[in-house]
């Protein structure tokens, strides 16, 4: 029986195969298919596209080659059609019988994977359960109000759940100078002292009064720290130290030298159980890891 095909938004591009040099018959059409996807759907600079497997397609004399589009926060498969000759590419959605074929040979997008081991959890401030089933890795600036939003928000999932998450806090100012670099260098000193007292620093600067504090000069914010820290009685000598010596700005320094070795671009951005999720993130995706 004939099938019935059609082709939606199909982009048909003529190549020559013969033309990428140092490579053999066999490996030409995954490297025309990535080359001719490059050069027609425009990417971010940087995005790795991977070749994943080549077979006989629906289409007569066409290969099925599918790819896998490397964001920094998820991976996305893709198949276009290259003939056998590696003369043609087709880009675009192919439907046989009303199904499309495309999406179903590719398969759906997932997030991009983390080694948790790599992100230096133990170096980190965290507050929840130490066994919890769900871990979460933000990184995070006291300036961003997405990330003031997203911390709210996970405030009451752990209400909810205060069993099941830990949640650990990543310093990602952007820059290493500047207003923003200067509240994370003072949080990360107030973690010199003890993971308290950071947490107590953290949830000041994501209140209203904190983000007004946080615009004035620094030794008006720093002045501020401190006077919060006395209060509970905290040694004020060792946060003063990890300022004058460094050892805070280290902290931030290296935490923002992961989120660089992870391609991270913005904040909020988490890894929970080794998925990379860029932005504020549902009560409902976070869920899921319980199962619910």
């Amino acid at each position: 029986m004939e099938k019935k095909i059609f082709w939606t938004g199909m982009l048909i591009v003529f190549v020559l195969a013969l033309s990428v040099p140092g490579f053999s018959e066999e490996d030409k059409i995954g490297e025309v298919a990535i080359n001719t996807f490059r050069t027609q759907i425009r990417l971010p600079p940087g995005i790795e596209i991977r070749f994943l497997e080549k077979k006989e397609s629906p289409i007569s004399d066409f290969y099925s080659v599918k790819l896998l589009i490397v964001y920094p926060d998820k991976e996305v498969p893709v198949v276009v059609y290259v003939d056998k000759l590696g003369e043609k590419v087709i880009i675009g959605n192919l439907f046989i019988k009303g199904e499309n074929v495309n999406t179903k040979e590719a398969g759906p997008p997932k997030p991009r994977k983390i080694d948790m081991g790599l992100l230096e959890i133990e170096k980190s401030p965290f507050i929840g359960n130490k066994g919890a089933k769900v871990t979460i890795v933000e990184f995070s600036n006291f300036q961003c109000p997405y990330c003031m939003d997203s911390w709210s928000k996970f405030l009451g999932l752990m209400k909810r759940y205060p069993q099941d998450f830990k949640y650990i806090f990543k310093h990602f100012p952007f820059q290493t100078q500047g207003k923003t670099f200067e509240l994370s260098e003072m949080a990360a000193a107030a973690q010199e002292v003890s993971n308290e007292a950071f947490w107590l620093i953290h949830d000041f600067f994501f209140t209203k009064e904190g983000q007004n504090i946080a615009n004035l000069e620094k030794g008006a914010v720093k002045q501020k720290v401190e006077q919060l820290l006395k209060g509970k009685g905290y040694d004020l000598k060792i946060f003063q130290s990890a300022l004058e010596t460094g050892r805070a700005r280290n902290r931030v320094l290296e935490d923002m030298a992961l989120a660089e070795r992870f391609r991270m671009t913005s904040t909020p951005t988490k890894i929970v159980n080794g998925d990379m999720i860029v932005g504020l993130t549902p009560d409902s995706t976070l869920e899921r890891y319980l199962g619910k």
